[in-house]
């Protein structure tokens, strides 16, 4: 991948073989993105991750730069991606994860991050990627075709302080250990096992697992702690992921799941024991657990209720992109078809269009509830849809984070018909989304 650009500004990918670039990417990147600078040195550990040669899925084709010639090939502009697989419902989809997008304070303006999206969304397009994701400063990216749509970072917290010790003659239940390498096939399991209750989630393998273990670069802002939780036999029953480091006074658990062996109301108390242990253990104790949104939804009862945790109504977001939303519909069909069974809109037969404003819109087909047609609709009037969603507001819809009911209220652009309002009901129910993207 090879451009020129206005200015005489090259933009170029890693596999273009230049030295310079891979030596000075990393400290491009903690400058640029790096607030204070603990912030930039770990930075700087997760760009040599993700340009090491040794990350599970990127590439040097999957990294690009923009160099000024002119000031010996000074690095001004740079993004990613991070190819991986989610899942929705059951349905496993390729992703394309943009990230670290940077420009130079002196370059911006000039169109670079448009031109490096471009290049990134091609590249995706290549692998066969069924949508984009990024996660990034609010309202941005939807000028990319990006859409706020599933729920991101910490939702629930809880003051160390609050977990009571346990009395001096008990035995804990459960307890935590670090995991290994036997640990690896029952990790994967328990993640699957987990993400049959979320819509949206990321499907990890035994390669991602060892790679999260053993292949980040110390200091990472990526690096994470994988601990098994244990029965009194000996025996994992699930596996709790936790942030390296503290963040200012935060220690974040990314996850906390627990397969079939157990549960989650069995588990808890000792466990939040355990994590209040292990955060002691640091030069500069955390004084708070921040747990990611896409928890067990008992897990955030539990925390309110037993320790007066806070569970928040507003968390940030995913940005999610689906350039192709008719082969999309076609990819989850199957979903689609068996929300359809049994609902009020059981073995529906008729079409359903949507608006999404600018003559664009979606077209789907239904014959005895089986999803026959999917097309793009290019001259749909919004007057003539069964329905309109603007802003790629859609995607909301799809991925289980508003309802129409919920998108209605604040966009008075948003509107159904009653057939419309039957059936995306039926299609597109509100659900919890599970979202550990590899990084």
């Amino acid at each position: 991948m090879y451009k020129t650009l206005s200015g005489d500004l090259v933009l170029r990918s890693l596999s273009e073989g230049c030295r310079s670039d891979v030596e000075r990417l990393p400290g491009f990147y903690g400058e640029m993105l790096g607030g204070v600078e603990s912030e930039s040195a770990e930075l700087a550990a997760w760009t040599k991750d993700l340009i090491s040669g040794n990350h599970p899925t990127v590439t040097a084709d999957d990294v690009w730069v923009v160099v000024d010639p002119s000031k010996d090939d000074q690095i001004v502009s740079a993004t990613l991606l991070i190819p991986q697989i989610w899942r929705y419902e059951e349905i496993e989809l390729p992703v394309g994860r943009v990230e670290l997008v940077a420009t130079h304070p002196d370059y911006r303006r000039r169109g670079l991050v448009r031109a490096l999206m471009q290049t990134a969304h091609e590249r995706s397009a290549a692998l066969g990627h069924q949508m984009q994701s990024i996660t990034g400063i609010p309202h941005y990216y939807r000028q990319f075709g990006y859409a706020m749509a599933v729920d991101l970072a910490i939702q629930s917290t809880l003051a160390l302080h609050q977990i009571p010790p346990p009395p001096n003659d008990y035995t804990p239940a459960f307890t935590l250990r670090p995991v290994t390498e036997v640990d690896i096939p029952k990790v994967v399991e328990w993640d699957a096992y987990m993400a049959r209750s979320a819509l949206l989630s990321a499907k990890i393998n035994a390669e991602i697992v060892r790679y999260n273990m053993y292949g980040r670069h110390p200091g990472s802002s990526v690096e994470v702690d994988l601990l098994i939780i244990v029965n009194q036999a000996g025996d994992g029953v699930g596996f709790v992921v936790l942030r390296k480091r503290p963040q200012m006074g935060v220690l974040i658990c990314y996850a906390y799941v627990v397969g079939e062996e157990s549960s989650y109301l069995e588990t808890f108390y000792d466990v939040m024991r355990a994590l209040r242990d292990h955060a002691s253990h640091f030069d500069q104790p955390p004084t708070v657990i921040g747990f990611d949104s896409g928890i067990h939804p008992t897990l955030k009862t539990l925390i309110a209720r037993t320790f007066s945790g806070n569970n928040s109504p507003r968390t940030y977001t995913w940005y999610l992109r689906v350039p192709d939303m008719a082969a999309f519909m076609r990819q989850i069909a199957p979903v689609l078809e068996r929300r359809l069974e049994g609902s009020g809109a059981n073995r529906y037969t008729g079409e359903l269009t949507i608006s999404f404003y600018q003559q664009t819109g979606l077209r789907l087909k239904f014959e005895r509830g089986k999803l026959l047609e999917a097309e793009n609709l290019i001259g749909l009037y919004e007057q003539s849809a069964d329905a309109g969603f603007p802003q790629h507001t859609f995607l909301n819809l799809v991925f289980g984070h508003r309802s129409y009911e919920q998108l209605v209220t604040v966009l008075p652009d948003v509107y159904c018909n009653p057939k419309a309002h039957a059936l995306l009901e039926a299609l597109f129910p509100l659900k919890r989304s599970w979202l550990l993207g590899l990084a």
